[in-house]
């Protein structure tokens, strides 16, 4: 190879070196930035996520809840019921021929085995319990009242049915004896209540049937 051709390769070689260096010295070294440090409080103290409330279990903490009471009503109690029933009370003051003068309650509620309690007929009419005030026609078994009279203490008698009663003192002082209702009401000067079917309280079982 001639020696010109060689001096030019060998130029060739130099300026492509002094090239591709020239390039790499051109080029920006990339920078590498290392990722902030946090401060030692912040990394060392935990996150603590707080849960979150409703409003109002807010306006509710703390306070008692009222809940409403049950309402239990108390169970009405019966009135009591006589030993006798109307047929027996009937029976009873049938026989009986005589009385203590003036004590027509007395005798009227033993006929039918109840107990003392009110001093007088027009109280007890006062508080008697299924009353049918002024009704003519009382059945069997029934106390039938009056009020009114000289002291104002009324009568009580037993009705016998069909407008007769059965009745202390009708046959004179201390006697017993049946006689027409309205006889009574007139000849006595009493003002006539009605009937119920109790006496002090307490319910002559089988008066309205019978």
């Amino acid at each position: 190879m001639p020696a010109w051709v060689l001096t030019a390769l060998a130029l060739l070689v130099v300026a492509t070196t002094a090239v591709v260096a020239g390039h790499r010295a051109a080029a920006p070294t990339p920078v590498v930035r290392a990722a902030p440090e946090l401060p030692v409080a912040a990394a060392s103290v935990p996150v603590v996520r707080r849960e979150t409330v409703s409003r109002s279990a807010d306006r509710t903490r703390g306070r008692s809840v009222k809940r409403a009471a049950t309402l239990v009503r108390k169970p009405r109690p019966d009135l009591p019921v006589a030993s006798s029933n109307a047929a027996e009370t009937i029976a009873a003051a049938t026989s009986s021929t005589s009385n203590v003068p003036g004590h027509c309650l007395n005798w009227s509620r033993e006929q039918a085995d109840i107990p003392s309690r009110y001093t007088d007929a027009a109280t007890a009419w006062e508080h008697a319990r299924g009353r049918h005030a002024a009704d003519p026609t009382p059945p069997k078994g029934a106390a039938v009242y009056w009020v009114g009279g000289s002291n104002g203490y009324g009568h009580i008698a037993i009705s016998l049915g069909n407008g007769l009663v059965r009745s202390s003192d009708a046959g004179g002082a201390g006697v017993v004896a049946t006689v027409p209702l309205r006889q009574l009401t007139q000849e006595w000067h009493l003002t006539y209540a009605g009937w119920a079917d109790s006496i002090n309280g307490y319910t002559i079982p089988g008066v309205a049937s019978t």
